[in-house]
């Protein structure tokens, strides 16, 4: 993949990932650092969604938090005491939002790319495990509440 566009994706999903958080739960998410993946296979613990994109661009994003963080963006949302369920919903609803304001940046910038969106699924438990086939992946960590939450952007190898 060219990497004007790897960089562009990139800071797309990392503007969007700390000003959607501010939006909603006016805190700020301070980056801790970006690293590229080296192996195929990462574990995460706590509440995960997963949405992926198509279109001149191709791949999936992963946001990945403690439950505790998700707690907080599920009662920015509008909630009070989340059940597991409420987890999933929230970290699959801020997720959407991140991609949604990501992709839109994307296509704004790069004219004709027509990126879309897949629906959000979300995950919640401890140790899971995710594999990226035939896919170029950064890491980027994030602390806010003395959390880390995690973004990771999987572009498709062409």
């Amino acid at each position: 993949m060219d990497k004007s566009i790897e960089k562009l994706v990139l800071e797309s999903f990392i503007k969007s990932m700390c000003s959607v958080y501010k939006n909603l739960t006016n805190k700020e998410l301070i980056i801790k650092g970006v690293e590229k993946m080296l192996s195929p296979a990462f574990k995460y613990s706590g509440a995960v969604t997963i949405v992926g994109f198509s279109g001149m661009i191709s791949g999936r994003m992963i946001v990945a938090m403690p439950k505790e963080l998700s707690a907080i963006v599920y009662e920015a949302l509008g909630g009070e005491q989340p059940s597991d369920d409420d987890l999933l919903l929230a970290v699959g609803e801020f997720g959407n939002m991140v991609a949604g304001n990501a992709i839109t940046q994307i296509n704004n910038h790069l004219k004709g790319a027509n990126v879309r969106l897949s629906p959000p699924s979300s995950f919640l438990g401890e140790d899971l495990t995710f594999f990226n086939f035939k896919m170029s992946a950064h890491n980027i960590l994030f602390e806010s509440e003395g959390l880390v939450s995690r973004l990771n952007i999987a572009l498709k190898e062409v």
